[in-house]
């Protein structure tokens, strides 16, 4: 069965400008102002004439509200389409809807909400809210220093430090890089260099798919006919041949703004072929779910819809770099249902340098990464500001400051870097679907286990990195070397964890007969910081973002 890796693009939740919805109302507000979410306790009506819900329930003061608020449809979050018909009943998602109003602004939505939540036949109401991308864009130039004989022949693996940390990438902290504060690998790669079989799901801005280190790597839905106008495989979405746009509603899920492009070649661009960077799975197919608009925002609707979408088209592991402040029962029911069907979801903690909770990191079975520098301490401030957050939900942390990537909009630009969690989340997303390739009937909490287990205790700063788990750096900075060694020889992965970091090239200069080698192992400062978002379309012939 093909694996699908949920890459669930880790965004920091901010407040989002409604003037152009609200008129004169100039408050800021983190929801949808035309939206909001409903759960009834039995299902609505569906009418015989269109076939939609019927705006006419039969319960005189429901419908009298929804002619008050200008109420113009009811649709379902979640259709039963391909997926698990069990789990959709038992989940009760049949009763659980978007209701889209005429004229919102944010008093009239919060109005509609609480009353049409009197109702005795709607068991919750509560907003549509917004979260973002958890990364943000800058551009410098790095020399090439020598290269190792295992190092990849990209050209510019140099600049990927949380790959191989030379310690020429100063952190943005302080002065100092420590050689060996990287991911080990170079060591890894002599296990596992990942397999076709596994899909990462990257839900995200979308992808620039054309990018020749990107294009042989897209997931191919083989049970749709590219541009026949038919929905083949009677998913619900029609052509979609390489995934979907939630936020457009549209199979056009091409990158608005970078930061999908950026996950998508840390977790899998094409790896020597003597351009570009390599990718930390060399082999897996990447899915395209595009759920945060051009300008860098996502309802909760698309995130939703999004992880059904990857769940029920195959998907093992989903990564969202991507985040929102607010708690929303809706989006928790679509966890859980990636979770009961054994799909590991990981999720950025945010870069605001604060303790709250964020979604759907917080989300009970999700796995949340935090960032590190290139020191191996907490990211107290990107190359932009901010800083990794921290909290009792956090599970392990990755390096996430000046991340190289593709870029969108140029493909001969290789200077490009995002930072953030987002770019710790896609570096242990790749990890996971390395270890599914390992070994394919490992389960979702298996994968937990060993990625936490095998994490790098003690490398940070003393006076948060205590030992054992902590809240600032989880259970430790990952490591794919001793993750996937794991299966092997956990003997050897307990002593290694304690031994000081070397780095990869000095790990390769042991000789052979040293306990490093495993026994029997398988051989532009662009300021788009979220508190300036401008949500005005960048694009002319993009329509506006599907408010469903």
């Amino acid at each position: 069965m093909r694996k699908l890796i949920f890459i669930f693009l880790i965004c920091a939740s901010v407040s989002l400008p409604v003037n152009e919805m609200a008129g004169s109302d100039k408050r800021l507000t983190n929801f949808s102002t035309v939206s909001f979410f409903i759960k009834t306790n039995k299902p609505l009506k569906v009418s015989e004439a269109t076939g939609e819900i019927s705006l006419n329930t039969g319960i005189a003061s429901l419908d009298e509200k929804f002619s008050e608020f200008n109420v113009k449809s009811i649709k379902l979050v979640f259709g039963i389409f391909n997926g698990d018909r069990d789990l959709y009943s038992k989940l009760e998602m049949d009763r659980i809807y978007v209701v889209t109003i005429d004229g919102g602004s944010v008093n009239r939505i919060e109005d509609a909400i609480s009353e049409i939540g009197t109702e005795d036949i709607i068991e919750f109401a509560e907003p549509n809210y917004i979260g973002i991308a958890a990364g943000v864009k800058g551009t410098d130039y790095v020399t090439a220093f020598s290269l190792q004989e295992k190092i990849p022949n990209d050209r510019y693996f140099h600049k990927q430090w949380y790959l191989n940390n030379d310690g020429s990438i100063q952190s943005s902290s302080s002065t100092i890089s420590i050689p060996g504060a990287d991911i080990n690998m170079l060591n890894a790669w002599e296990i596992e260099k990942g397999s076709e079989q596994v899909i990462v799901a990257i839900l995200d801005s979308g992808i620039r798919d054309d990018h020749p280190e990107l294009r042989n790597r897209i997931w191919i839905n083989e049970g749709e006919i590219p541009n026949n106008g038919i929905d083949d495989d009677r998913n619900g979405y029609t052509d979609d041949h390489k995934g979907w746009d939630f936020a457009y509603d549209s199979k056009n899920n091409y990158d608005g703004f970078g930061h999908g492009t950026n996950i998508a070649s840390v977790i899998g661009a094409e790896t020597n072929n003597l351009i570009g960077f390599a990718g930390i799975d060399q082999n897996a197919q990447l899915m395209n779910c595009k759920n945060l608009s051009d300008d860098n925002y996502g309802e909760y609707i698309w995130w939703s819809r999004s992880i059904k979408y990857a769940v029920d088209n195959g998907a093992n592991v989903i990564n969202m770099s991507e985040g929102g402040e607010d708690y929303s029962r809706v989006l928790k029911t679509a966890i859980d249902y990636a979770n009961s069907k054994g799909v590991l979801v990981l999720s950025a903690m945010m870069n605001k340098g604060d303790g709250k909770d964020y979604y759907p990191a917080s989300f009970e079975g999700v796995l949340a990464v935090g960032a590190t520098d290139t020191d191996d301490n907490r990211c107290l401030r990107f190359t932009w500001g901010g800083g990794s957050c921290y909290g009792d939900h956090i599970g392990v942390v990755a390096p996430g400051n000046k991340i190289y990537g593709l870029d969108y909009e140029d493909i001969n630009n290789y200077d490009v870097y995002w930072s953030g969690t987002s770019q710790s989340t896609a570096i242990v997303s790749a990890i996971a679907s390395l270890l599914i390739s390992q070994d394919n009937s490992r389960s979702r909490l298996d994968l937990i286990d060993i990625i936490t287990n095998t994490a790098r205790d003690q490398v940070g700063d003393p006076r948060e990195d205590k030992p054992g788990w902590d809240r600032f750096y989880g259970h430790g900075r990952v490591d794919a070397y001793l993750a996937l060694l794991f299966q092997t020889d956990p003997l050897l992965v307990s002593k290694l964890k304690n031994e000081p970091l070397k780095s990869s090239s000095d790990l390769n200069n042991k000789p052979k007969n040293k306990i490093y080698e495993p026994n029997n192992a398988r051989a532009k400062d662009s300021k788009s910081d979220s508190s300036k978002i401008n949500r005005t379309n960048k694009r002319s012939n993009r329509p506006n973002p599907a408010k469903r």
